[in-house]
Order: structure tokens, then C-alpha cells, then sequence
């Protein structure tokens, strides 16, 4: 994180935080747990907030934390490149000396969210306006908590909108909780969720699973899905540090297209010019060549492919780093789905210099395959 990023700079007002104590649950009884509520310098009752709920709180919401989410938020807020937000920062229960963490983070079902729902968001509202909007609540979180959050979005997506992972604990097998299978078996109507995941190569490597593996496990559920997600893979192992420098970039990018947020406009020069594409089908490796093009604001693209020569390409388009395209097959991509194919789907990440993805064939009442599909710039 650049210093801009972690410390408060001059010109920028500073939030408060009041920490609380939960002691009241009908959910979890008799657990006790502290949590925080920041209230950004512009917050104004008579204009409800956006809200941001954050799992395992002490360790986002401490000014000398790996993350400094507080300072973040002050930033980007003055900045306006992310919506006025109250920040909710819940720490597990504790029973006595008993950490509550594992009943609360991995357990199957509804439980969580509905403490979420029913006791501490309530709790807050009491004295904070928030939007009753999904678009305006997101929910973040670490390890098992990253986990959690994942399920609290998935499960109540008609609040949650918007879901940030750090190394989180997707290798667990949990009966019900499968998310990369149950990620995939929406293809055809996805969650209205847009996921952020982050971890780092050297995360844990344990009996139950590998904690990396199970992340690029669940964005390969999330790109066959045809989800708005980014997976941002690090050097580190299971702690904050690659999640806390990607922070800022992180609230910018799930927060995009909120009203009012300030956003870059879509930067084409990273996607103009010839691509080497390369699909993998099967192991047959098949060549064609991407040629994009600007017209007015518009892209328009042509793919030469090596077999059946121009093929013409439609609804292009570039937003946050993803390039996504069509175009009708040729005779000899006919049968890509599992049945007949009516259409190419491109689904790209584009970022330095290169493109990884997916090429989907769609068939008419059945669900297409996916093939591996990367390309290099050329020109």
C-alpha cells in the first residue's frame, strides 16, 4: 500500500470509530463479542450511508494493521472513488475464554447472516442511516472469515451485492457449502454478485486442503459462471499483506459503477491493436489473430482465424480490466458446445501485455463447454 494509501494526508478528513460490545444475541447466546462502527467526516443523517460489514474487525479496522481499512476509506471517500459508507467491523463471539469463531465462520447454513440481519445491522441502524439498496452493502473478510463472507453474499444476495475475500478458507469441505460446485450450477442465472478474491501462493497447505488451490478453484467456478469477479493471486502466505496493498484498488473496483463514484474511463489503449490468440481445445492448441480497433468511443474487432480466415465480432467490450466479445462460429467450430453452437462467447482478463479466459460455446438448451483461451500483443 503506497503511504497515500496507508496514512491520513493532508486535506482529508478523518472518520470516527466507536467501539462497542454485543453481549445481547438470541442467535449465539451467552457469547460476547466487540465490534466497531466507522462513520466517514461526510456522513450526513438526512442522506443514508452505504454499509460495508467486515468479518474478523480488529484486524481491518486497527490504523496500524496490514489493511488500515479506516484510512482507506477516508481517502477514497474524499477522493470520491467509493460512496459514503459506514463500516461495521464485527469481531467473533467469545464464550467465556472460548473462541466462537468456528461455529460462526464455517458452519453450514443461514445462522451468520441472519445474526448480521437481525441484530447487528439493526443495532447500528438505530443510529446511522443506511441505504436499503443491495448495490450500496458489501461484505468483507479474512481466512474463515473470508469464507463466511462469501456465504453470507451468496445466501442473501437480495442485500449483499459485493463480496471481498482475503485468504480465504474455500478448501474446507463444509456438506452444503461446496461453493465452486454450487458457483457453477447457476451458469445459466448467476447471483447478482460481484466478488473480489485475494491470496497468496504460499497460503496454508493443511489436511482439510489447500487454501490456494481452493481459491482459484472457486474463480474458475466464478468465470465459468460468467460472474463480474477478480482473483489477484500474491506472493504470501496466509496474512493481510497482499489483501492490504490491494485494498485501495480492491474498494475502487467494487465500487465502480456505484452512482455518484468517480471512475476512469475505460483505458482502450490497453486492449487496441493485434493479439496472438491461442485456444485450447481439448489439447488441440488452435491460433487466431485478434485485431482491435477504436470507432469514435466504440471497439470493433475482427478475428483471422487460422482455419476458417476472417470472422467478423460483435458486442465488444472493455470494463475494469475484462474484455469480453462474440461471434457467430465457423463450420468447423460448429459443434464446440454440446450441441449445435450458435455462438462464441470470449471472456478475458486482460493485464500486461496479455489476455486469460475463457472462449464458451453457447448451444441452444444446453450448457457449452469452456475452453481455455489466452493471447499475447503483437502490434
Amino acid at each position: 500500500m503506497s503511504a497515500g494509501d496507508s496514512t491520513l494526508q493532508e486535506g482529508v478528513r478523518e472518520g470516527k470509530v466507536e467501539q462497542r460490545i454485543w453481549q445481547t444475541s438470541r442467535i449465539y447466546p451467552n457469547t460476547t463479542r466487540d465490534y466497531w462502527v466507522y462513520v466517514p467526516a461526510q456522513y450526513d443523517a438526512s442522506e443514508p450511508a452505504c454499509l460495508m460489514v467486515f468479518q474478523d474487525g480488529g484486524a481491518y479496522v486497527h490504523t496500524e494493521g496490514q489493511v488500515r481499512a479506516t484510512t482507506v476509506f477516508d481517502d477514497l471517500i474524499h477522493k470520491g472513488e467509493m460512496p459514503i459508507t459506514i463500516g461495521i467491523f464485527v469481531s467473533p463471539g467469545m464464550i467465556g475464554e472460548e473462541s466462537n469463531r468456528g461455529v460462526e465462520y464455517v458452519d453450514r447454513g443461514d445462522v451468520y447472516a441472519r445474526f448480521l440481519m437481525e441484530e447487528i445491522i439493526p443495532e447500528v441502524s438505530k443510529d446511522y442511516s443506511l441505504v436499503d439498496d443491495r448495490a450500496g452493502w458489501a461484505i468483507c473478510g479474512m481466512s474463515d472469515g473470508g469464507l463466511c463472507s462469501f456465504a453470507v453474499a451468496w445466501q442473501r444476495n437480495d442485500v449483499f451485492s459485493k463480496s471481498i475475500c482475503h485468504i480465504a478458507s474455500f478448501a474446507r469441505h463444509v456438506e452444503g457449502g461446496d461453493f465452486a460446485h454450487l458457483v457453477r450450477q447457476t451458469r445459466d442465472d448467476p447471483k447478482p454478485l460481484r466478488v473480489f478474491l485475494a491470496d497468496g501462493e504460499n497460503d496454508l497447505n493443511l489436511d482439510e486442503g489447500n487454501w490456494p488451490l481452493g481459491n482459484i478453484n472457486l474463480a474458475s467456478a466464478l468465470q465459468f459462471a460468467k460472474y463480474d469477479y477478480r482473483i489477484e493471486m500474491g506472493p504470501g502466505g496466509h496474512d493481510l499483506a497482499h489483501g492490504g496493498e490491494l485494498f485501495p484498488e480492491t474498494l475502487r473496483w467494487i465500487w465502480r459503477d456505484y452512482p455518484g463514484v468517480k471512475t476512469l474511463p475505460a483505458a482502450h489503449d490497453e486492449v487496441l491493436g493485434q493479439w496472438n490468440m491461442l485456444t485450447n481445445l481439448f489439447g488441440h492448441k488452435l491460433n487466431s489473430v485478434l485485431s482491435i480497433t477504436l470507432d469514435g468511443d466504440a471497439l470493433c474487432a475482427t478475428l483471422q482465424d487460422e482455419k476458417d480466415g476472417e470472422l467478423e465480432v460483435t458486442d465488444i467490450t472493455f470494463d475494469a480490466g475484462t474484455l469480453t466479445y462474440r461471434y457467430i462460429p465457423p463450420t468447423s467450430q460448429a459443434n464446440w458446445g454440446k450441441g449445435t453452437t450458435s455462438s462464441m462467447i470470449a471472456l478475458l482478463r486482460v493485464k500486461d501485455g496479455t489476455m486469460t479466459g475463457t472462449l464458451s460455446g453457447l448451444s441452444d438448451g444446453e450448457t457449452s463447454y469452456d475452453y481455455a483461451l489466452s493471447g499475447e500483443r503483437t502490434g
